[in-house]
This record gives C-alpha cells, structure tokens and sequence, in this order.
C-alpha cells in the first residue's frame, strides 16, 4: 500500500510566502516524487510562482484574487467555472483524481468546483479559520455559512493545530469525525541550529525580526507601536536595538508612513520578500508575532528551530508551541505596551534570554518529510474505501 502513487491537483489562492503556500509547495513536490500527478491551480501572483510556472500541471490565473465581496461576484463566477473546467480536464488524465485546497477563498470554490466536476474525494487544509472575531457581523454570517454548506461536500479536513481542530468541531457539521491533525512542516534542517550556537546579547547589537505579508490580520502596526515605546524606554541603547521585517504587502505605504513619522528609519528595515529567510532569521535575536488570527504560523516554528525565544499574541494554535516563560512570552492580543515590556525584558536579562532560547522543544512533527509522508497516507488510505 505505502508505494501506491496518488494523484493530486492542489488549489490556493496565491502563492505568497506563507505557511499555508509553503505547505502546499511541499506536498506538490512530495506528490511528485512519490511517481503521481500533481498539479497546481493558484492565483498568478506571489513570490513563489517562479518555483512553479514552468511545470505543464500548474495553472496561474489572473483572475484568482484574494479579495471577495459582491464587487468581486461576477469574476469570481467566472473564476469558478474555469475552476470546474480545469478539473475535469485532469480528471480525464486520472479518474481517482484528489482536490486539496489550501485557504478560505480557494478552500470554498475549489471543494465546490471539484464537487461539480465530479471529483470524489475532496481535501482542505484549515490554516485558521476566514470567519472570526474582527469581521463585521454580516461578512462573519456570510463566511461561516459558506463553510457550513461546503463542510457537507468535503471527505477530509486537516487541521495543523489542536485549536483549529476544536474550533471546527464547535462550528461545522460533522467536522470533528472527518479531520485529523497533520502539522504544518517547515524546512526543518534549513533552520535548525544546535543550542550551542545561541548568542550572548551582552554587550551586543540586539535584532528583533519577524516575517509577514503586510495585510490587517498580520497587524503589524503593533509592532512597530511596541518598538517605538522600546526605543523609548531605553533611550540609552537606542543605537544597538534593531527590527527587521521580511515580506511585503498592500499595507507597506502605512508601515512606511509610521517609521517615518516616529523617526525610526534608522532602526527599522522593511526587507521586502527574501528567498533564503534562514539565513536572516538566524541573525536575529528574537522573534515577536502580532497576528489578530492565525493557524499555527510556520515561522514561529522557524524561529524556534532558529534558538530564537518567540513573543506574540496570544491566539489560535500558538500557544501549543510557545510556553509563557519557558521559550518565550504569550501575551493578551492588541496589548502592545505589554508586548513592548516582555522585549525590554529580554534585553536587560540575558541569562534568562538563554534559558528561553535553548528551552528543548519537541518539534519533530514539523519535519517537511514527515508532513509529506502523512498526507500520502491520507491520499491513499481513499484508495482503500
């Protein structure tokens, strides 16, 4: 049974550099290397497209957006249609044919599109759910019943986190029996480095970083509101404290409009999105995530793997790998000035720096090859019902 090929046509919504984007890379390549089909139906924008465009499977259309709403109706009828289409073309190649969509927009009209083009089993990944506590009540309704409805349709659901799996299960029908929790996998060797690597931040520079696209659910004007009161309090190191932020977005104009006007160019780097982030992250001391609403964001498992201790909202699948005081601080979402203080903290205590950075996590299920192996299990275990 374990050297049975699968055949699978993921859909995303855009190729960002995101977990869930990361996540569906690697199965298209695990699924590739296992001797089956795998294609790839996404938007045409995003970073990592140029990993992709050149494969005959890989479908980037233009009409793909992120945005929805009733301006959006017409193209996104039209998208769905092309969506039916697309499918039953590799179907026609691969009669036991799998749908995997990753994400909220692709996740809705990809299992309904492989539902119309007669695709038996249907697969998504939950990376935190499209409705939640910052959404105006109508656009909440409007979500969570597309969700509802589609949860009919879906054979599997997978869930990276034991939160996403509770969640589902208070909300959608038939949730809990249909998922099992499939961690979301890092580049797992790329990132690792050994305990005693960890820096002294004595008499050193101090880097703090995250990586992020600029979009409201990221809120990253906490974190500069959080920087900016740092800088504030430690006047007297205010040259040896830095931030960086990998990635890039429609909000940057307003991130660059902040660092402007609280004068913090010169300790402030907005770098854009950075094809090896391991190599960045490993220079940076600590890793703070502002996020309103996540899944289990693979780049807090980066920075740990990394030896960085990890500050952030306390929200979704987080707190299953960040332990207050022990690897790191969870703090109350939107609380910024506490954030700020938890940093300062480090900063001023470094053997307590050190005991959080080289705290002995339990990682393993974030290994790439062991995600990879999970999901062919799952694709194949179909094969047997």
């Amino acid at each position: 049974m374990y050297d049975k090929k699968v055949n699978v046509l993921f859909i995303i919504t855009k190729l960002e550099l995101g977990g869930a984007q990361k996540v569906c890379l690697s199965l298209f390549d695990g699924v590739k290397k296992n001797g089956g089909f795998a294609g790839l139906i996404s938007g045409e924008d995003g970073p990592l497209v140029s990993e992709v465009k050149n494969f005959d499977s890989v479908y980037l259309l233009p009409e793909f957006k992120r945005e929805v709403g009733l301006k959006n109706i017409f193209k996104d009828i039209y998208l769905f249609f092309k969506l039916i289409k697309l499918i039953k073309k590799n179907r026609k190649n691969h009669s036991d044919l799998i749908v995997h969509t990753h994400s909220t927009k692709a996740g809705i009209l990809g299992r309904w599109a492989a539902f119309f083009a007669g695709i038996k089993n249907i697969v998504h990944t939950v990376h935190g759910f499209g409705f939640h506590d910052y959404q105006n009540k109508i656009y909440w309704i409007s979500i969570y019943l597309a969700e509802f409805f589609t949860a009919f349709i879906t054979t599997k659901f997978v869930c990276v986190s034991n939160y996403d799996l509770k969640f589902g299960s208070k909300y959608l029908p038939f949730f809990k029996k249909k998922t099992l929790i499939i961690r979301a996998a890092v580049d797992y060797d790329t990132f690792y480095i050994p305990a005693k690597s960890v820096k002294n931040i004595e008499n050193d520079n101090f880097v703090i970083g995250t990586v992020s696209c600029f979009k409201p659910q990221k809120n990253l004007i906490d974190l500069l509101r959080a920087f900016k009161k740092l800088l504030k309090d430690l006047p007297e190191k205010k040259d040896k404290i830095f931030l960086e932020i990998v990635g890039d977005g429609v909000l940057r104009p307003e991130l660059e409009n902040f660092i402007n006007q609280n004068d913090l160019k010169k300790n402030v780097k907005l770098l854009g999105w950075q094809s090896n982030v391991a190599s960045i992250v490993k220079k940076w001391h600590l890793f703070v995530m502002t996020s309103l609403w996540e899944g289990l964001p693979c780049a807090i498992i980066e920075a740990r793997l990394s030896k960085l201790p990890v500050i952030s909202y306390n929200i979704s699948g987080i707190p299953e790998v960040i332990f207050d005081n022990k690897n790191g601080f969870l703090v109350e979402s939107q609380n910024w000035k506490l954030l700020s203080e938890k940093i300062k903290f480090y900063i001023n205590n470094n053997s307590e720096y050190l005991s959080a950075a080289n705290y002995k996590d339990n990682l393993s299920g974030f290994h790439k090859n062991y995600m990879i192996e999970k999901h062919l299990d799952l694709y194949r275990d179909f094969s047997q019902l």
